[in-house]
């Protein structure tokens, strides 16, 4: 469960729009670091949507096609992504099966906790700078920033490399 730890670490550190602009780009050298980084960073992306969603339901339409537009660009990277999560998730279980399940079950628990800090984040400024984050939401979507897999290049090869042994 150790690497738990340090992948919610790593989530921790990818707050907001603006927080994520502030994100280094720089890898750790650190799998589970370097993949808690980029996981979260997708994981994020879809929390402010559902944020943004959830307070302006006027946008709700707006932010879900955008979202779908944004996934079907890089849904073969997110696969990836997913994939070493989830043999992260399998290897830290160490094969057993109830241990796997916990392992998911705290990694949830630890991503539903970092959704409602977002929301904190996001609302900290007044409602004026929230509406507009939510506003640009499908902007930010669309933009080379959001091309996670180039912005956060160092870290993915990092990730590619694997887990050390």
């Amino acid at each position: 469960m150790q690497k738990l730890t340090v992948l919610m670490l790593a989530l921790a550190c990818c707050g907001s729009v603006h927080a994520q602009d502030d994100q280094s780009v720089t890898s750790s050298g650190d799998y589970a670091m370097d993949l808690g980084q980029v996981y979260g960073a997708i994981r994020s992306a879809k929390f402010m949507g559902e944020i943004c969603s959830e307070s302006f339901p006027d946008q709700r339409q707006s932010n879900a096609a955008a979202f779908a537009q944004w996934r079907k660009r890089y849904l073969p990277f997110m696969q990836e992504m997913e994939k070493h999560f989830s043999a992260m998730a399998w290897r830290e279980s160490g094969g057993d099966p109830q241990k796997h399940v916990q392992f998911l079950a705290d990694a949830e628990s630890s991503f539903n906790g970092y959704r409602m800090a977002l929301k904190s984040q996001m609302t900290s400024d007044g409602p004026d700078a929230f509406a507009g984050q939510c506003e640009l939401y499908p902007t930010y979507l669309a933009s080379d920033r959001m091309d996670l897999e180039h912005y956060y290049a160092e870290q993915v090869a990092v990730i590619r490399k694997g887990p050390s042994q």
